[in-house]
Formats: structure tokens, sequence, C-alpha cells
């Protein structure tokens, strides 16, 4: 997958869209997809539901816990589930285990009725295996005019961040200086911010000639550290505090300043949910090292079915194409960073597009990565919350990935 090439045609094709605005599905049935939980994805499951008919149903599961539940339907021999929201890391395992349905005849069947475009198509090979929607990554928040006040410039590195952070510290109009997401279900947040910091030091998650473990590497130890530094001017209870927390926490004036998804930024200005309107900026993530990338990782988020499937897969996919259409996208805009040609940029999506140029990467598509991932959130919070040592903390991940990565084949 070209993810630069997939960036570029989402964030500059401006061309029209003709789309229909009508479902058109006059099939009965049910669909049942199982998604994560954020603001892009509730607007596509509403989207989705467009398409009810009396005589046909569709079922979108928003959820926090998705991945557990996709682990368990993809693996049974039927799954309730016919299709599933997914993004870089997790596609990986569903792939290496041969659980995604071959889209390609369905993209073929339907590519002119429903406008599919080359750079919506994740590829393994020959196979299309998924539907991408939207570009993300995550990015730095924070009040302008709290910054204007203080006479702060945007932090261009951590080091700057942490001296923003003790000029915040006085400040009496919000509870913290900082917020970014260490918590959530089962750590893959504190892991993700991890996976940031690592990367952006020069460090890897693992050896590509042997795939042995490589956090637990000098790198990872400055990674690590560093969280544990920004963790002292956050919130005492930032472990169990995941993104739309750290969302709330800064659109209710209680942080200056978070790592957020760059598709939370259009919530910062909603007045139904916000009380900052028109006060946060966005810029991409400082580096970890002067001069070096933004620590932040590039993804797609996308739509899969799987082949255990109990419903119709070509109903599935017209739902889907239905919920990502041009008419969606032009209705939403500002919503998200589409992989649409006819996406129009909007400031919401500067900061992201701002740290791929300044050479973040996509995040790792391969199942070590999701291993390695996995390993880092079962342990590093221990460090986090003063239970054990940064090295020690790094040492207990390595040993879990090894063990999975040996179940899994991969050593």
């Amino acid at each position: 997958m070209k993810f630069r090439h997939l960036l570029a045609a989402a964030a500059l094709a401006v061309a029209p869209s003709m789309a229909s605005a009508n479902c058109g599905i006059e099939d009965s049935g049910e669909v049942n997809i199982l998604t994560n939980f954020f603001d892009t994805l509730e607007l596509l499951a509403n989207a989705m539901e467009e398409c009810e008919t009396e005589s046909f149903k569709i079922d979108v599961k928003l959820t926090t816990t998705h991945k557990e539940e996709r682990e368990r339907a993809f693996e049974a021999s039927s799954s309730p589930y016919d299709g599933s929201a997914v993004a870089n890391s997790s596609i990986t395992a569903l792939q290496a285990k041969g659980q995604l349905l071959r889209l390609n005849e369905l993209v073929d069947k339907y590519r002119e009725e429903h406008q599919i475009e080359d750079q919506m198509l994740i590829r393994f090979g020959d196979d299309i295996s998924a539907i991408a929607f939207m570009a993300n990554a995550q990015h730095f928040f924070y009040r302008i005019d709290l910054f204007e006040k203080h006479g702060l410039e945007v932090p261009s590195t951590y080091e700057d961040l942490l001296a923003a952070a003790e000029a915040l510290k006085a400040e009496e109009s919000v509870t913290y200086p900082f917020g970014a997401a260490f918590g959530g279900s089962g750590g893959w947040e504190v892991a993700n911010e991890f996976v940031n910091l690592l990367l952006a030091n020069g460090g890897q998650l693992f050896d590509p000639a042997t795939s042995e473990p490589a956090f637990d590497s000098a790198e990872g130890l400055e990674a690590l550290e560093m969280m544990g530094r920004l963790s002292e001017y956050m919130s005492p209870n930032a472990l169990a505090l995941d993104f739309l927390d750290v969302k709330r926490q800064l659109q209710q004036s209680e942080v200056a300043m978070a790592i957020l998804w760059g598709s939370e930024a259009n919530g910062m200005d909603d007045p139904s949910e916000s009380t900052v309107v028109d006060m946060v900026g966005f810029a991409p993530a400082p580096a970890m090292v002067d001069g070096g990338p933004p620590a932040t990782t590039f993804w797609w988020d996308g739509y899969v079915i799987p082949k255990n499937l109990d419903g119709d897969a070509d109903l599935t996919f017209r739902v889907i194409m239905h919920a990502t259409s041009p008419d969606v996208v032009a209705a939403n805009n500002e919503a998200a960073l589409w992989i649409r040609s006819n996406y129009v940029p909007t400031k919401y999506a500067t900061a992201v597009v701002d740290s791929v140029k300044a050479n973040a990467p996509p995040y790792p598509m391969n199942p070590q990565a999701e291993i390695a991932h996995g390993a880092l959130g079962n342990n590093i919070g221990d460090f986090l919350a003063g239970k054990e040592s940064a090295a020690q903390s790094l040492a207990d991940a390595a040993a879990d990935y090894r063990s999975a990565a040996e179940d899994a084949g991969l050593l």
C-alpha cells in the first residue's frame, strides 16, 4: 500500500461528486457491522442505517472492545458480523490467518456504480482485502489563547513540550497542562503512544531479519522514560483515560495541550460539546529529536468482510460503499481526511498532511508489529504506575512478545 500516494490523492484532489444519494438497496435481509467507536465511524454507521427498509435491517455495533469481539467472530465457524472496520495494524493478523474475503470481484462489479477509486483499495499482493475511507494521524492540539497569554511557541520537540507544560502549571483556567491517551481497552492506546515516540527516536519494534523484539533498546528506554516525564503534567488518573476522555478534557478546558487523532479536530469547534470553540490550534506532533520526524504514524481506516460471514457479502459490500460514497464525503467534508477525490482539505486536516510531509512514517503493516503492540500494552503501564523500572517493563514486554511470536510461527 503506497501511503503517501494515498494521502496525496485524499488531500489534494477536488473532483466533483456525481453519486446518487439514494442507497438503492431493495433486497431483503440483514447486515451486521462491527466497528471501533469514534466520531467518523459513528457518522458512517448512520449512513449505513439509511439503507434500512421494512425488509432490510442494518445493525452497526460501535464499541471500544471491537478488536476482541472481531477476533472471536472471525475465528468462529460462522461470524455474526458481516463486516468490520479495521486499520493498518488490525488488518495484518486477519490477513495472515486467511480470514478476509477477497473483494476483487465485488470491486469489479460495483466500481462504476459506486465510483470506487484505486486509492481506496488496500491490497496484499493481488488480493483486495479492504476498502479504505479515511487517513488519520495523531498530532498536537493546543489552546491558542493560553499560548499567547504565556508567550509560548508551538513545541517542535518533546523537550519543548515539557517546557511549555512547566510554564502552564500555574495557569488557573485549566486543571492540568497536558493530556494523552495512556488508558483505554487492553493497553492499546498507551502502547500506541510508545510506538510513536520509539519510531521517532530512531528505534524499531522488531528486527526485520529475525523478528526478535527490538523495542527493549536504548531508544525504547528513552521513549518510555519520556512518557513518564509527560505523566507528571497529566491527570493522576491518566492510565484510565482513553482518546475520547482526553478529547473531552481539552473540550472542557481541563487541559491546555493534548496529543489526539486528527479525526477529533473538528470536534473542538462543535458548540454542542466544546467550551473552547475557535480556541484550539493544530500542529504536527513534536519530534523526539531536534530535526527528526514528528512522533506520530500515518494510518488509514477501512472496512473488511470476513470469509465466514453468515450473511450476504454482496449486500454487505453495497452497504459499505453507500456509507463511503462521494455524497457522504461531500456532506461531511470536515469530519475526516477522506480518501475520496471529491474531498476538499480543511484546517482540520492540515496537521495530518504536514505530519506526513515531515516524514511521519506509516504504522507498520505486519503481524510482528501487532504482537509487539499488544505485548507493550500489557506491560509498560507498570512503569507509568510506578510499580517497576522502565527497563523491567520493556523486558517483560519483550518476553511476552517472544512467547506470542513463537506461537504465531514468527520466531
